[in-house]
């Protein structure tokens, strides 16, 4: 049981880090296809595409990256704790609300460096790869 909830509970921090690899310097190019980091803000135009891509990507290689390394210490030093399932689970809990909460700061830059248009405010920010 051990090994199958460990597996189990890296899948999330795995997905940051693919995801984040992966999209800090390739977004997805259709920016109305099914995958991306897609709100509203991000969508506007191909600018705000890849500037969003870019920092959610950098942001989640590393939380993924910090999550996996935390999640299997915590999965080493609790697999002997009698409620050692229910730990995995509000495990997979906490790295899916961290995950979701990448989506403040990753808004936070868009509407600090881009107006609500998707224009620029300042041309020195570099949105290409």
């Amino acid at each position: 049981m051990f090994i199958f909830l460990s597996i189990c509970s890296m899948l999330v921090p795995l997905s940051m880090i693919l995801l984040g690899y992966q999209w800090k310097d390739n977004p997805p190019k259709d920016r109305h296809g099914l995958s991306g980091y897609r709100t509203t803000m991000s969508t506007l135009n191909d600018d705000t595409w890849k500037y969003a891509h870019k920092y959610w990507g950098k942001i989640n290689l590393v939380l993924g990256i910090v999550l996996m390394i935390v999640s299997l210490l915590v999965l080493i030093f609790m697999r002997n704790h009698t409620n050692f399932e229910m730990i995995s689970v509000y495990l997979v809990f906490i790295q899916l609300g961290i995950m979701t909460l990448t989506i403040i700061p990753t808004e936070f830059l868009l509407h600090k460096h881009f107006t609500k248009q998707g224009i620029m405010k300042n041309s020195k920010i570099k949105c290409g790869n």
